[in-house]
């Protein structure tokens, strides 16, 4: 079988994985992606659509404040993307650009030809339904990742025509519990481990976006916590993915996020920490812990962190009983093998393969 894979953007590689991870059956993936990968991830086939990225649009999008992800857990709900008459108006213009784009690739890489059809993120080439009714006797599939799910709705059309809906982010699932969970695909074998601590520990967090990972808070409490016992702070930030990986390998312990504002459990943030061996923190709320067994996560809130940290710090034994735990988990639970089979799974439920 030929699968297609289009998101948005190649964030975090989690797309470019999936499409890759359809070798493990003996199939092909293909990654299409609408605007180039900021963290240098694969492009794959770059549509390069207008106003994607650009300066104009990054300045409209903090005017508007479209930039705001966080959508605090009690607001959480099923949303239909572009409800309001203008939003809608704006999505159907901007579909005009889109197919005049769209047009060239769609004949020079053959995109008819595709058996199955993954719209990872909830863009189906375009807001309205003109390609999705182009592929009306194909198999549609949406995987929605990150913030748009939980801030902006779903796509009505693909509502609509997708026959198989996944998420990797567990509170979609109180957006919407008929979809599908599947973790987070990462190669965690990919990553060597660090091997031993500094003689004065290192906590690291990197967030994508602050405000999306509790950062202020974090800072707060960390500066609360430096008053009582001595240790180092690395915010990792605004740098290369490989030079992040970089930096947090020079850390202890990881603190991925606190607060559930833009996401909930853990990112690729706190996969990375663990695939390097490094104990991490982050919040889990005890509804979602069913989704993710047996995980290693040092579980801490706002009104826990300062405690939870300071018994990292103090305990060795703990940060080696949590370094093995993470490491044997970060390399079975979301291992891209793994995940591929749980979303073919489906696919023979929905007799799309024997």
């Amino acid at each position: 079988m030929k699968i297609l894979h289009l998101t948005f953007e190649n964030f975090q590689d989690v797309a470019g994985l999936l499409s890759r991870s359809h070798k493990f059956f003996g199939d092909e993936g293909i990654l299409v992606t609408m605007t180039h990968s900021r963290l240098g991830f694969p492009d794959g086939i770059l549509l390069n659509y207008p106003f994607l990225n650009s300066k104009s649009i990054n300045f409209l999008r903090r005017i508007f404040k479209r930039t705001d992800v966080n959508v605090p857990p009690e607001e959480l709900k099923f949303k239909i993307k572009g409800e309001k008459f203008m939003e809608r108006l704006f999505f159907k213009s901007r579909d005009i650009l889109w197919l005049y784009r769209l047009h060239k690739f769609w004949r020079k890489y053959d995109f008819d030809s595709f058996d199955i059809y993954h719209f990872d993120g909830g863009v189906p080439f375009i807001y309205g339904n003109r390609i999705l009714k182009k592929l009306d006797k194909k198999k549609i599939v949406a995987h929605f990742f990150g913030s748009d799910l939980r801030r902006w709705g779903m796509n009505p059309y693909l509502k609509e025509y997708a026959q198989l809906k996944f998420t990797s982010e567990v509170d979609h699932i109180k957006i919407d519990p008929e979809l599908i969970f599947v973790p987070i695909p990462f190669e965690a074998e990919k990553i060597k481990p660090r091997l031993r601590e500094n003689k004065i520990l290192r906590v690291g967090h990197s967030p994508t976006r602050r405000a999306a990972k509790g950062t202020h808070e974090i800072i707060t409490i960390i500066e609360e916590l430096k008053k009582k016992i001595k240790f180092e702070f690395l915010l990792i930030e605004g740098v290369p993915h490989k030079k992040c990986m970089e930096l947090k390998a020079t850390c202890d312990i990881g603190i991925d996020q606190i607060g559930n504002y833009a996401g909930t459990a853990y990112g690729r943030s706190g996969l990375e920490f663990l695939a390097l061996g490094i104990p991490t923190i982050t919040e889990i709320p005890e509804e979602y812990e069913y989704l993710l067994p047996d995980h290693p996560f040092v579980n801490a809130n706002r009104k826990t962190l300062k405690d939870v940290l300071y018994e990292l710090l103090t305990n060795p034994d703990l940060r080696h009983k949590k370094r093995i735990e993470g490491l044997n988990w970060v390399r079975e639970f979301p291992h891209p093998k793994r995940v591929m089979e749980l979303i073919y799974k489906e696919y023979r439920r929905m007799n799309w393969i024997k």
